[in-house]
């Protein structure tokens, strides 16, 4: 399932870097797509393996704000 969130608190690459792998490492992502310039992350994942809930939590880890 490909979702699009929208991301506060990116200001650069470094920030879409971070937030990239930190999702990579969890089980179920298929591939991420962060863009600070737009505020957004496209996360491709299997629902089997993970949710959004703990993608959202992984986000937020990282100092960054879920907006949806």
């Amino acid at each position: 399932m490909k979702t699009e969130l929208q991301v506060s608190g990116m200001n650069c690459s470094s920030c879409e870097l971070l937030v990239t792998e930190a999702l990579e490492d969890l089980e179920g992502i298929i591939e991420v797509d962060a863009s600070h310039a737009k505020g957004i992350v496209v996360v491709d994942y299997d629902t089997n393996m993970v949710g959004m809930p703990t993608i959202k939590a992984v986000i937020e880890a990282q100092g960054f704000m879920v907006k949806n």
